[in-house]
């Protein structure tokens, strides 16, 4: 995690929007799944859609130390069950912001995630919210400052955490202009 975080919710798109948690930083929270699908790089075209792999649990460890951040934009989904067979239509479409919004229900996951430069910008999508605050518990370390999970689940403001103070951010998809103000 980064010294700081950046989050807000939009209840009706079942949504988190971070910056400032890294891939690493979820790894804890997906150990319960039976793996990951995994698009590294471009989400590519309708025609010819980007690549994925599917990662299993076992594997989920090794790949937090792997450098995401090089890749640029990331995509991943959990999954429960077996692993969705590769060259799976669905779930390229999934990844690549074609697909229906949220986990994919053939992949009986909890949660979907955009990332773009690991730990900047993160766009969650989730099925339960108390998945939302199991991960959130243990990603977000006291030193930042206690979060109030229920005005964050009405999705009222956005929050910035920062050395033990909770403050009041505006709700953007625009990061750059967040950190611009804040770092």
């Amino acid at each position: 995690m980064r010294h700081y975080l950046y989050l807000w919710h939009d209840p009706e798109e079942r949504m988190i929007v971070a910056s400032g948690i890294e891939f690493k930083d979820v790894i804890p929270a997906l150990l319960d799944a039976d793996g990951i699908v995994l698009r590294k790089g471009g989400a590519g075209t309708a025609g010819k859609p980007a690549a994925w792999q599917s990662v299993a649990r076992q594997q989920l460890p090794p790949l937090a130390r792997e450098d995401l951040y090089a890749c640029g934009s990331h995509a991943w989904a959990d999954y429960h069950g077996a692993p969705p067979a590769s060259g799976d239509a669905d779930v390229a479409a999934m990844l690549g912001h074609r697909g229906p919004p949220g986990p994919l229900p053939a992949l009986r996951g909890r949660f979907l995630a955009f990332a773009h430069d690991d730990g900047w910008y993160l766009k969650l999508l989730y099925a339960a919210w108390d998945d939302v605050v199991r991960l959130l518990a243990g990603v977000i370390p006291p030193a930042l400052g206690a979060l109030d999970m229920d005005a964050l689940q009405r999705g009222g403001d956005g929050y910035w955490l920062q050395d033990g103070a909770v403050r009041a951010e505006l709700k953007t998809h625009d990061i750059d202009a967040v950190l611009n103000r804040r770092l």
